[in-house]
């Protein structure tokens, strides 16, 4: 599939108003020059400064080590997870195996920071104090 976007289902059960939010969060991104969706959920992104990113666009309320590994498995190439809108979590054992792989995992309050960052799988919110905050 192209960069067509269908009102129809998906595979992957991820909500076409989900799909094209994050195409529109990718496209009005600073940093982002490019951002190209194949398999309906899966973006190549060129930024101006820092490496090619490959995101996939889930749609998780909790995102677990189970869903991660899922995701690596039929998607090698990914190296951002998308878990979706400000509501949605990561488990710290799914941040930490993605922190051990240089694969990002973020929702939409991290996205916009982990764009702008040369390792963008590192990025983390801060507290006053410059310690990390996770959803």
């Amino acid at each position: 599939m192209g960069n067509e976007m269908t009102n129809g289902t998906n595979d992957h059960g991820i909500k076409f108003s989900q799909i094209a939010w994050f195409d529109r969060l990718l496209k009005a991104h600073p940093n982002v020059v490019v951002a190209n969706r194949h398999q309906d959920i899966i973006w190549d992104i060129t930024r101006k400064h820092g490496c090619a990113i490959q995101a996939i666009c889930l749609d998780e309320y909790t995102c677990g080590i189970g869903k991660v590994l899922e995701v690596r498995a039929e998607f090698p190439e990914v190296n951002l997870i998308y878990v979706g809108g400000m509501w949605n979590k990561y488990t710290m054992e799914a941040k930490e195996c993605c922190l051990d792989s240089n694969l990002g995992i973020f929702n939409t309050v991290e996205m916009s920071g982990a764009l702008h960052k040369d390792d963008f799988w590192n990025y983390y919110k801060k507290d006053k104090d410059g310690n990390p905050i996770y959803p």
